[in-house]
């Protein structure tokens, strides 16, 4: 039954991982930076900590860029490679889920589980991103199943092994992010322990031996760290400023005051978490119409409900009230919701009432919904005028022919049952593949920061070049794709062009847009508001990323008009 399960489950989500893993340039924010970072640790001597161009970066543990690495080291520092690890994260975390919930409920519910932990709103953002957060939410759905097999087993070998993957699991979570990956699998044990009474559990053996091999493994790390260069400052930044400090406001220096960016609001997370569970928000709602009920059972289905409650609520109501917010911060305790939505799939069967008719029938409509809006955003980048070819307009056909099919699934008129899972899961597939795969092809055009890297290497005439007011992405994108370009801070005689990123940069809007397509005219640019913050410097050519990012490049104001560069892509400052 597990090998069938695992298998419709990994048939089912590997073609939507390829897509979006491998579819896809580096997007900022964030995978830039974690790119460069990957790369670099593949060539740094010291593989403690991963660097940044070339100093320490020590807000996250190093599991990312250990297995990045690896990789790069093997395939080149291309992104697919740099994301190749992500496909174990992913598919593990949901293969994990799925073999918890099955083992309770069956392959149906064990199905519905693998297919929510990999597809979810948030849960998808999470796996196909190149951050730290991919790993964390393998380590903790890891953690989660060795919790569940533990706490059920029958036989001594079975809790060994159960108390052994949890310990793997909370190994993984830590090397991905530190002590806060422990949150949602210390919370989800600590629930059914104290639910159910059983508090010998908290000093068995099995628990300690595999807790005190933990520790030693973490202590060898932070000693490897503390004896190297800056080591102890770095072990500041990364438990103090960035563990506490994104909870709580603390004494730190400028640049490490997390808790100054990405402010939290206490009903942020109660009023996002319908959209992060997208298109599964209202099973998510019908299953816990089913929780006052099924918390009352004393069978495994029961501390498996018991186990997802304890890995949502006790979570949530901490990041509710956390200084900072972000929506990757809730991958882990939405797999308590995946847990949630398979036992209820497993329980349901035929017998739905008019609220369960309603979840199944609305799931349909989200699911043709998102087709749409993904579907018209296909067919409307792909045929921009801007670009058009026939390769996009082939695309823009499938995204079209695509969409048909997934509103022709999803909106049902018949009996609704929870037998239309199967159908929903096909029709959402194809949205993430044949709909979301063209749309990533045109923003991989847009987007990418390696060809405006390129434009900007071809437009400085082989003159040495220096980064000022650089932000992380800025040295990311220099590390990968201009590694000859100087750091700011770096001698200026030595470096008679400059390359400024422009500040107050604000996001386009859907008019900017429409302009970039094409399907807008464009007013005629004005470059004279680009005033150059270096003296004796003038801007030559600002290159403009598609959606706001602007870097300038700058040179001598007596360099004769006829020496300018040619601005390939970009526009040509004339004073």
């Amino acid at each position: 039954m597990i090998r069938d399960v695992l298998a419709r489950v990994s048939v089912l989500l590997i073609p939507i991982m390829l897509v979006g893993l491998f579819g896809r340039v580096l997007y900022t924010p964030d995978e830039p930076r974690e790119g460069s970072m990957v790369v670099a640790m593949a060539h740094q001597a010291d593989k403690a900590l991963p660097t940044l161009a070339g100093e320490p970066f020590a807000e996250k543990p190093p599991l990312l860029y250990w297995m990045g690495a690896a990789t790069v080291t093997v395939f080149g520092s291309t992104p697919s490679a740099m994301r190749l690890p992500s496909l174990v994260y992913w598919l593990g975390a949901a293969l994990a889920i799925a073999v918890l919930v099955a083992r309770t409920s069956g392959p149906q519910a064990g199905f519905a589980a693998g297919l929510v932990a990999a597809t979810s709103l948030q849960l998808y953002q999470v796996g196909m991103w190149l951050a730290t957060d991919g790993p964390l939410v393998a380590g903790v759905a890891l953690s989660l199943l060795g919790c569940f097999t533990a706490l059920c087993a029958q036989q001594r070998a079975r809790r060994q092994l159960g108390y052994g993957l949890f310990h793997v699991g909370l190994a993984i979570a830590f090397f991905a992010k530190g002590f806060a990956g422990w949150m949602v699998p210390g919370f989800a044990y600590l629930t059914v322990v104290l639910w159910e009474r059983r508090f010998r559990e908290l000093w068995s053996m099995e628990l300690w031996v595999g807790a005190l091999i933990l520790m030693a493994l973490i202590g060898a790390w932070v000693a490897w760290v503390a004896h190297g260069v800056g080591g102890v400052e770095s072990l500041k930044v990364m438990f103090w400023y960035n563990l506490v400090g994104r909870a709580v406001a603390v004494d730190a220096p400028g640049a490490l005051q997390y808790a100054n960016g990405h402010m939290n609001s206490p009903a942020k997370y109660l009023l996002e978490l319908p959209v992060y569970l997208l298109p599964w928000t209202a099973l998510a709602v019908a299953a816990c119409r089913k929780l006052p009920r099924a918390l009352q059972r004393n069978d495994r289905e029961g501390t498996a409900w018991r186990l997802s409650v304890g890995a949502v609520l006790p979570a949530t109501l901490l990041l509710s009230f956390a200084a900072t917010a972000r929506g990757v911060y809730y991958g882990p305790p939405a797999l308590g919701f995946a847990i949630m939505i398979g036992l209820y799939v497993g329980s349901a069967g035929a017998a739905l009432d008019r609220w369960d008719r309603w979840a199944w029938r609305l799931t349909g409509w989200l699911i043709a919904s998102i087709a749409v809006v993904l579907g018209l955003l296909a067919v409307l980048v792909n045929f921009a005028p801007v670009d058009r070819s026939v390769g996009s307009m082939a695309l823009g056909v499938l995204a079209a022919v695509t969409l048909i099919a997934v509103v022709t699934l999803s909106v049902r008129t018949g009996k609704i049952t929870a037998a239309c899972l199967p159908t929903y899961a096909l029709a959402f597939a194809l949205t993430l593949t044949g709909i979301a795969g063209p749309v990533y092809f045109k923003f991989n055009q847009w987007l990418s920061l390696e060809q405006l890297a390129h434009r900007i290497d071809a437009s400085r005439q082989d003159q040495p070049l220096q980064l000022i007011d650089p932000d992380e992405t800025t040295l990311a994108m220099a590390s990968l794709y201009l590694p000859t370009a100087l750091a700011d801070g770096a001698r200026k005689d030595a470096a008679p062009w400059l390359l400024w990123r422009v500040p107050n940069r604000g996001h386009w809007g859907l008019s900017r847009w429409l302009q970039y397509m094409g399907y807008r005219a464009s007013p005629t640019a004005v470059d004279s508001e680009w005033v150059s913050p270096v003296a004796g410097m003038r801007v030559l050519c600002l290159f403009e990323r598609p959606g706001g990012r602007a870097l300038a490049l700058l040179g001598p104001v007596q360099l004769p008009l006829k020496n300018a560069p040619r601005c390939d892509g970009a526009r040509l400052r004339v004073d």
